[in-house]
């Protein structure tokens, strides 16, 4: 039977109940009534519409020790499928990492292709294999080593990135990140509270992702946080970068000051964990010690950068 009601709180309640969905992935009418605020009547008659969308499925029924049991209804996993991948430079080869998850955040692949040299079309042939394969895609993010501005590539560690049209060459809607904002984006997702990312890679310059308030600092056109244009560096004019230990003490007091972080972690192939003790004494020079934030190494970012790409899209999805 066609649903009928008010448009605008129509709207509404649906957006409300598929959020319940892509957030909590399954519930009973009643959780799903106490979650959203909607009438338990209003949730049945939206639950019934869903299902015959495909947009949930019946999970299982659920026994209670008082009255009749109720039914539990999940997403339907094949609803949408989504693509995180991102492309890493170490030392000298490149890898695409990719996982591909259905709608419940179950893994379907997860794949990492290694390159000696690497261009746009090759991430544009591993996504569009990879679209034609799965017809239940629908939602691709991809992290990036590169200044992102407006869904655009403008500088990049991976020269032949710069201005690749990715928006173009794909055959589906694609959400681009620069690497360490997302990877603080993704710690957020996961331990819930702010942080600061600074990364040290070989043969580039640094860059930091911070997380103020539970939010992402991007800037005005998204290059907060490139500090490869600090003074410090000269770096359009050199177009090289001095990566010794005195220029990563400046570049981590210059953080300190300007976003006084709780948490500043530190990672990228330039930087060792054994650094740790330098840099906090150097910072000392510049920073008084009850400003100083706590000072982590983080070698592996790869759970972060997963975490922070597939947060990105579900905070996109709408009904």
């Amino acid at each position: 039977m066609e649903r009928k009601g008010t448009g605008k709180l129509r709207v509404i309640n649906n957006q409300k109940v598929f959020d319940y969905f892509i957030n909590e992935k399954r519930g009973t009418k009643k959780e799903i009534a106490q979650k959203t605020n909607v009438s338990i009547m209003t949730i049945g008659t939206i639950l019934n519409d869903f299902l015959s969308r495909g947009i949930i499925v019946e999970n299982e029924l659920i026994y209670v020790e008082k009255g009749r049991p109720t039914h539990q209804y999940k997403l339907n996993p094949d609803y949408y499928h989504r693509c995180m991948m991102f492309v890493k430079k170490e030392y000298d080869c490149c890898f695409i990492v990719y996982c591909l998850k259905n709608a419940l955040g179950e893994l379907i692949e997860s794949k990492e292709i290694k390159k000696k040299e690497l261009v746009g079309e090759d991430i544009v042939e591993c996504l569009n294999q990879i679209i034609e394969e799965d017809k239940s895609l629908q939602y691709i993010s991809l992290g990036l080593p590169a200044i992102i501005s407006n869904n655009q590539v403008i500088e990049s560690d991976i020269a032949s990135l710069k201005g690749f049209p990715f928006d173009k060459k794909i055959q589906k809607e694609i959400i681009l990140m620069n690497d360490i904002k997302c990877i603080a984006y993704g710690y957020n997702q996961i331990h819930h509270q702010n942080v600061c990312f600074l990364t040290f890679p070989k043969d580039s310059g640094p860059g930091c992702g911070m997380i103020l308030d539970n939010q992402l600092i991007d800037g005005n056109n998204g290059i907060a946080g490139e500090i490869a244009y600090l003074p410090l560096f000269d770096f359009l004019k050199k177009r090289e970068f001095d990566n010794s230990l005195e220029k990563i003490i400046q570049v981590v007091a210059t953080t300190i000051v300007m976003y006084n972080p709780h948490l500043l972690i530190l990672t990228g192939e330039n930087i060792k964990e054994d650094d740790l003790d330098a840099i906090q004494k150097g910072c000392l020079n510049y920073v008084p010690n009850h400003f100083m934030p706590s000072l982590k190494y983080q070698e592996n970012c790869e759970d972060y950068y997963f975490q922070g790409l597939e947060g990105q899209i579900i905070k996109r999805i709408q009904f």
